[in-house]
């Protein structure tokens, strides 16, 4: 059964959690729909899925399509579209995964028409016009000499078939990651941009590099609709973990990329941005325009520094977002300045990317907050969503929205979800039993008058149970 939730908040939290009146600017109610997008239920098929990028359609916002990492027997890459404005989705099961990529689909008899064992880490969006929607997934081999590939598929009619021969191949490896000594490979995390105004398409990702002491930022640009791809590279510091990267594009074509460097060993230790002119091949040099103080590190057992039950996710990275209305890049990240992380927002003039403001906190309160996604819509409404504890006394993970419609000076706030949960407790299967693990991202899109978002959810029965949810947001 599909399960949708309407609610309706004019409300803020306070830092203790309890709801208050919204002042009286804020009086307006933010309507939040709520959809099960996997459609898994107790009695039925049971899903394990994360890691959920969403894309509207920008002559169709009625058309949108997310995706996931799908932990069931194709081990692929999910999808699943709408064209109704996200109240119904396509079924997930038996072919909700993308074809061209895995040797198998969801059915034990029936082969699929990849030549790889897994995919996983997707990314979506659409051409301008709306007429093609690109998704990126890393293809991979289990057994030696560890084949990985960035595979580009396409969809012609907003999701509802994708290519089953024919992916451009933007890059491909050979490696079984990071191993002092060897020829190890391995591109982490890729993300797709599609520019509004040039239709060039970019897909930037970090590749681990077993033949040398970092990982260098990837970025790969299609000028002709993904037929083909030019590669660069961007790198700053001398120890490994340049990484998170993601591309936006202003009004004018110009591209601006995001990443961190953990220059003191760890991950998210400095975020740095660099732009590429419309015209230019070169990247600007990186700048350093944040230092963190403690950014949250969600991946056991290298790293958790949040209290709770252990479980991996997507802790801090620089997520950004181009303003058209006002030609500001805005980046948004989780830090822990005091007892608790929290999320913040800087953005910088696109024409000085030296003149950065200063950090604000969208939503203090006693709880953490991580693995945040923003937005900006045409207007200049700036959308955010976040992975928060504060409805909980910080123990269980509800998703919080803000909006801002005076460039990030002030924000509303809502509660996306009906109830929390405790991310330590579901995951993905591992063996004989579960592995911990909610994704490393979520995703969120803007439109004039909506922001549309997906995450990893649970659903009944544990551990195993993770869905792609969905909230389309009327603020």
């Amino acid at each position: 059964m599909r399960r949708i939730g309407q609610v309706l908040f004019a409300a803020t939290i306070t830092a203790t959690g309890l709801l208050v009146a919204a002042p009286p600017s804020f009086a307006a109610p933010i309507a939040v729909q709520v959809i099960d997008v996997s459609q898994s239920t107790p009695s039925g098929d049971v899903l394990s899925q994360n890691e959920t990028p969403i894309a509207v359609n920008p002559a169709n916002p009625l058309n949108m399509i997310t995706g996931a990492n799908d932990w069931n027997y194709n081990d692929g890459c999910a999808v699943n579209s709408s064209f109704d404005g996200g109240k119904t989705w396509t079924a997930t099961l038996p072919d909700g995964f993308l074809p061209g990529v895995t040797k198998y689909t969801n059915d034990p008899s029936v082969a699929g028409t990849g030549a790889y064992d897994a995919g996983g880490d997707p990314t979506i969006a659409f051409s301008p016009d709306g007429s093609v929607a690109y998704y990126v997934c890393q293809a991979f081999n289990v057994a030696s000499p560890f084949q990985i590939a960035l595979l580009l598929n396409r969809s012609y009619d907003g999701g509802r078939t994708w290519q089953h021969t024919g992916l451009t191949q933007i890059s491909t490896f050979t490696g079984n990651g990071v191993s002092k000594g060897s020829n190890g490979q391995f591109p982490d995390h890729e993300n797709i941009h599609v520019d509004p105004a040039t239709g060039w398409i970019y897909v930037t990702w970090a590749q681990f590099n077993g033949k040398s002491s970092h990982s260098p930022v990837m970025i790969a640009i299609s000028r002709d609709r993904g037929e083909s791809f030019s590669l660069s590279q961007v790198t700053t510091g001398s120890v490994r973990n340049n990484q998170d990267q993601r591309v936006v594009t202003d009004p004018h074509g110009n591209a601006y990329l995001t990443f961190d460097n953990s220059i003191q060993g760890d991950k998210g230790t400095v975020l740095y941005v660099t732009k590429l002119t419309r015209g230019s091949n070169t990247w600007s040099t990186p700048y350093a325009f944040t230092t963190l103080a403690d950014p949250v590190c969600v991946f056991p057992p290298t790293c958790f520094n949040i209290p709770g039950g252990q479980f991996r996710a997507g802790g801090t990275y620089p997520a950004p977002a181009f303003d058209p209305a006002n030609g500001r890049l805005y980046v948004t990240y989780a830090d822990i300045k005091g007892n608790y992380a929290q999320t913040y927002v800087q953005s910088a003039p696109g024409s000085d990317l030296t003149a950065w403001s200063a950090p604000v906190a969208v939503a203090p309160g006693a709880g953490d907050q991580f693995e945040g996604e923003i937005s900006a819509a045409p207007n200049g409404r700036l959308d955010l969503a976040f992975y928060d504890r504060r409805y909980s006394g910080n123990a269980l993970v509800d998703v919080t929205y803000a909006t801002s419609r005076d460039g990030g000076t002030t924000w509303r706030q809502t509660r996306i979800t009906a109830q929390g949960f405790d991310p330590s407790q579901w995951g993905v299967p591992s063996g004989s039993g579960f592995r911990p693990f909610i994704g490393d991202y979520n995703g969120i899109a803007s439109t004039a008058t909506t922001a549309e978002l997906t995450w990893t959810g649970v659903s009944a029965p544990a551990p195993y149970n993770l869905d792609i949810f969905a909230a389309t947001v009327t603020p």
